[in-house]
């Protein structure tokens, strides 16, 4: 479920056809009419009534008339839609609850994604940014990264797709601790300040901010070359290992946007929080 960005019910209305003309078809295309949306990106997430094609995953491909929950990504977008489904299940009992849930299929997928990242994250804290300092400054930080930072501030934005991270670092007072041992009061997450079409998605702290922060213990390198790999198989390494290893720095990073909210902000990390505290008790 958690590599999938659309999931809806539909019923299997043909086999070994496409609602797309020039799409090549086999015995695992299939035209489907998505009778309810229930987790969706904002572009999907009105297709409820309409017909698309679904490619499976395998087999058994689903029948005519079957009434299934496709777990699918999006694949080709023109005169119609097509997706390529992750997995398919058979409508059951265990379904019921979330059949009938109702609510914005946008906000239901943001929701499962935040707890997958809440679940995978070693530490989760509210707090304040106090300082962003250069990785190589003491605590305290120092005039001359003051300036350093004060004049990349400066620096245009521009478009790039192969710089460094420009690793930063946030030092945050911690208020309250919401999963996992944080040592002390504060704790520092590393963040790049760049604006690569790898990074540019990343938080950006600056001092001051006030929210929930979702820190993940990973080992980082220092900038420099990188192996000749795909720029696809470098991005994908670089946001799950934010680097290899390199002189072994351990830290804790945040390179989702689901790893912090904002204070004020409604919903999100605040409404899971708030309720696993009420299962607990």
């Amino acid at each position: 479920m958690s590599d999938a960005t659309f999931i809806f019910q539909g019923t299997v209305k043909r086999r070994g056809a496409a609602t797309l003309a020039r799409l090549p078809v086999d015995a695992r295309t299939l035209v489907v009419n998505v009778d309810h949306v229930l987790e969706a990106p904002a572009a999907l997430a009105q297709l409820s009534g309409h017909t698309i094609t679904v490619r499976v995953a395998g087999r058994p491909v689903p029948a005519v008339g079957q009434a299934m929950i496709f777990h699918t990504n999006g694949w080709i977008f023109g005169e119609g839609v097509a997706v390529r489904s992750v997995r398919e299940e058979a409508v059951r009992r265990s379904h019921v609850a979330m059949l009938s849930r109702g609510g914005d299929p946008v906000e239901h997928k943001r929701q499962r994604e935040v707890g997958a990242r809440f679940d995978r994250a070693d530490v989760v804290v509210s707090g304040r940014v106090r300082l962003v300092r250069l990785p190589s400054e003491p605590a305290g930080g120092t005039r001359r990264g003051a300036r350093v930072l004060a004049r990349a501030a400066l620096k245009p934005a521009r478009p790039a797709s192969e710089h460094d991270p420009h690793w930063r670092e946030a030092v945050i007072d911690v208020d309250h601790v919401h999963k996992g041992e944080p040592r002390g009061r504060q704790i520092v997450i590393t963040f790049p300040a760049s604006i690569d079409v790898r990074w540019y998605k990343a938080p950006k702290f600056e001092p001051g901010q006030r929210g929930t922060f979702l820190a993940h213990g990973t080992t980082i390198e220092g900038e420099g070359r990188r192996p000749a790999v795909s720029r696809r198989m470098r991005a994908r390494v670089a946001l799950a290992r934010a680097g290899a290893t390199a002189g072994g720095r351990r830290v804790y990073t945040a390179l989702s946007p689901l790893d912090f909210q904002p204070q004020h902000e409604p919903g999100g990390l605040h409404a899971l929080i708030q309720a696993r505290r009420t299962v607990t008790r």
